[in-house]
């Protein structure tokens, strides 16, 4: 009898399926499609992560060269993660991406469409955050959206206090929360 070829990945590799990662399936409650893109992306990254599948839209698991089972098992799973990509998003938007080879390609694109930053996005949050009050809210949802807005605007903006190496660093993150306190208790 022959053997045959086959390729059992050890269950902390990425191309090890588990019983649960289930193609069509939506990671996230609701589908991108075209606003919010920070939340949804760090949604799906969080998914992503515990189905310990980042790495296929990372670029850090890359198709194997040789033919074989460990390439027909990475080809699985990356149609999987597609899957999920795609399932996650907007009809609209999936339709844009469905042509696409790999997840990481996927990733790629939302990130360049969606996700630089552009003066026009920064202007308008900062904009909705100076104009936010408590107003009929109650103090937790008007926590949680000066939070939301807040976290939106350091994902898309650049913090130089968090890339700072000098000793001003802790006077400019200091500062930074100063101001956040000063909107909470404006508004």
């Amino acid at each position: 009898m022959g053997s045959t070829n086959t390729f059992s990945p050890d269950p902390s590799s990425p191309l090890f399926v588990h019983s649960s990662d289930i193609p069509g399936i939506s990671l996230v409650p609701a589908p991108f499609s075209s606003t919010g893109f920070g939340g949804w992306r760090r949604k799906m990254i969080v998914a992503l992560s515990a189905k310990n599948k980042i790495a296929f839209v990372d670029g850090t698991c890359l198709r194997p060269a040789t033919i074989g089972a460990e390439q027909k098992l990475w080809d699985k799973c990356n149609n999987m993660v597609i899957s999920s990509l795609t399932t996650s998003l907007s009809p609209e938007i999936a339709e844009s991406v469905q042509y696409s080879e790999t997840a990481q390609s996927i990733w790629v694109q939302l990130q360049t469409r969606y996700g630089t930053a552009n003066r026009t996005k920064i202007i308008e949050l900062k904009r909705e955050v100076a104009y936010t009050s408590q107003g009929a809210l109650d103090i937790a949802s008007y926590f949680n959206k000066l939070k939301r807005l807040g976290d939106e605007l350091g994902v898309i903006c650049t913090n130089h206090g968090q890339r700072c190496t000098c000793t001003a660093k802790f006077g400019i993150l200091e500062e930074d929360e100063e101001n956040k306190l000063f909107q909470f208790s404006w508004g």
